[in-house]
């Protein structure tokens, strides 16, 4: 059984900003996302800390260049909802998933109206 992962207008535009070996190591981490659904493990998905969505999650990915991070969730449905994404290499990791989360609940308000 193959979990359903949908995606935002704003992740959308953020993928497809993404170089094509970018997005080829996201578009890995996606394929693992359905078929692994919500227990898709470390080195590939953690939860992340600090948010008020207890489920927000991030899947992980990283090329020669990049270090990418895509903020996601399991809704009420128990479908995938891949939110935003970020590129964390050569940030601040406080304020980089600091700003992350911020973006992904609004995201995620706006989705759910």
């Amino acid at each position: 059984m193959g979990w359903e992962v949908e995606t935002t207008d704003e992740y959308d535009t953020w993928f497809l900003e993404q170089s094509e070996n970018g997005q080829e190591a996201i578009r890995m981490k996606v394929e693992l996302l359905t078929e692994y659904g919500p227990h898709l493990p470390r080195p590939h998905a953690d939860t992340l800390k600090g948010s008020n969505l207890s489920n927000l999650k991030e899947l992980r990915a990283h090329t020669e260049n990049n270090v990418f991070r895509v903020a996601y969730l399991f809704d009420e449905e128990r479908k995938g909802v891949l939110l935003i994404g970020g590129d964390k290499k050569g940030k601040n990791e406080k304020r980089f998933y600091r700003n992350l989360i911020k973006l992904a609940e609004e995201i995620y308000q706006q989705y759910r109206n």
